[in-house]
Parts: structure tokens; C-alpha cells; sequence
């Protein structure tokens, strides 16, 4: 256990209200020793108990105060003279009402203990609600931060559907995958390229798709991608295309189409 965890854990007020013992003393007299924020709350849970004895601690009234002196400094009629000591029967009735003072001032100790150890264990309740309150907000913090990052590749791959300068290619599946379809959005003007993958079965191990721009009978590399993973990719720019296709190459592109595995097909 830790500084912290021990802080939080309501040990520390039973340690200094001597209800704590054997290897749990043992734990916070080393940590109180070595460490300085245990140290500081020991002496305000200390602080916090005397301050709450003294305000519960039982004054005498004056007129009792009175009563014992006016007793045992009264003149003893078999001495003649100011007695030091009272008549026995009055010492003892002095006695008694010191004993009923110390009882009741012992009392109020402990009722004072008892209150302010229900009140350290609500304060650790309270410590630990809201530790639990603030890993919650921690939770919904992250979900907001991914839910706004889903809101602003919606509102980016919106803006490239929807680019008034932006040419939609239909791609269709070929022989070697006649149910695929995918989609690119080629805007001529900045270039860019993206594709959304509509149908299309999971590359073979080891391998991917890569797009190519046919520009008079030559392929340009455009990248890249997988089947699944993401709704739109963004892939390399084209300067000019007249058709666009996909085929099956190893992991990381290749230089060169390999037409024998080409899925998808479609003409500018």
C-alpha cells in the first residue's frame, strides 16, 4: 500500500485513535517517517480530534469551585485555626464531586472520539465518491473525444462526396471478383484521391489491394488499401487518369500492376 492509498483507506484515524495495530501501525509509522504527506495528515487528523475534545470538554461551573475552597479553607472548630484538610465527611463528599467531573470530562472524550471517527469515515466515503466521480468523467471525456473524432471524418469524407469539383469513377468487379464495388471521388483540380470500398472480399494473407490511374495505357500507383478498416481512404494523388482499377499485390504495393489478379475496373 502506498502513501496515497493509505490516506484514502481510513487507516490513519484509526492510528491515531489507537485502533490500529501489529503490521498496519508497523506500515504507517514507516510511511509516516518517510514520507511527507502521510506525516501532514496524521497531524491534521491529531489536530482535528483535539480541537473537536476541546470544544465537547466539560467546564466546572464557578459556583462548584466556590463550594470545594470554601470547604476545605473553612475554620475546624477542634483546631481553632484554618484547617489544610477538610472534616472527612466533607473530603469525601469533595471527593465524590471530582469523581463526577472526571466521569463526565471522560465521557465527553469519548463521545467527542466516537463522533469524529463516524466523521472521518464519512469524510474516506466521501473521498472515494469522488474518485469514482472523477474516473467516470475521465470515461466520458474519452468517449466524447472519440465520438467528435467520428464527427469530423464524417463531416471530411461528407466534404469529399460532396466537392463540387469532385468526378465519381464507379468501379465494378471483374471476373476474378464479380460481386465487388468501390467508388472514387478524383478531384482534378488539387489531385487528390479517395476511394470508398463498397463490396469487396478480404485480401489473401500477405497481400493488398492497390489502386492504379490508367493514363493512356499506363497505370500510376495510387496507393495502398485494405477491404475493410475505414469508409473512405485517402490515397496518392493523380494528375490525370482516364480509368481507374484495383488488383491483389503483396503487402506494401508493387511497382507494376499484376493484371491476373485485377478485381475491380471502372472508366473515367
Amino acid at each position: 500500500m502506498n502513501a496515497e492509498e493509505l490516506i484514502g483507506s481510513g487507516s490513519l484515524e484509526a492510528y491515531v485513535m489507537g485502533q490500529l495495530h501489529g503490521e498496519e501501525a508497523a506500515l504507517v509509522e514507516r510511511l509516516r517517517s518517510s514520507d511527507a504527506r502521510v506525516r501532514a495528515e496524521i497531524e491534521a487528523i491529531e489536530l482535528a480530534l483535539e480541537q473537536a475534545a476541546m470544544a465537547a470538554a466539560v467546564v466546572p461551573p464557578q459556583s462548584l469551585k466556590e463550594a470545594v475552597l470554601a470547604r476545605v479553607t473553612q475554620p475546624d472548630p477542634r483546631l481553632g485555626r484554618i484547617g489544610p484538610v477538610a472534616p472527612v465527611g466533607r473530603a469525601a463528599e469533595v471527593a465524590s464531586y471530582w469523581r463526577w467531573l472526571a466521569a463526565a470530562s471522560v465521557a465527553a472524550l469519548i463521545g467527542s472520539a466516537y463522533f469524529n471517527y463516524r466523521m472521518m469515515g464519512e469524510l474516506r466515503e466521501v473521498r472515494q465518491q469522488l474518485v469514482r466521480m472523477e474516473d467516470e468523467r475521465s470515461v466520458l471525456a474519452q468517449e466524447l473525444q472519440v465520438q467528435r473524432t467520428a464527427l469530423y471524418e464524417a463531416n471530411d469524407q461528407l466534404a469529399v462526396v460532396l466537392a463540387p469539383a469532385s468526378r465519381t469513377v464507379e468501379l465494378s468487379g471483374t471476373a476474378n471478383a464479380p460481386q465487388a464495388k468501390a467508388r472514387v471521388y478524383w478531384d482534378e483540380s488539387s489531385r487528390s484521391v479517395h476511394l470508398a470500398v463498397a463490396e469487396l472480399p478480404s485480401a489473401p494473407a500477405g497481400k493488398q489491394y492497390q489502386l492504379w490511374a490508367l493514363l493512356d495505357g499506363k497505370p500510376i500507383d495510387a496507393g495502398v488499401f485494405d477491404a475493410t478498416g475505414r469508409v473512405l481512404w485517402s490515397m496518392k494523388e493523380v494528375n490525370g487518369a482516364q480509368a481507374f482499377a484495383v488488383t491483389i499485390e503483396d503487402a506494401g504495393g508493387s511497382p507494376t500492376p499484376t493484371l491476373e489478379t485485377m478485381v475491380l475496373m471502372g472508366q473515367v
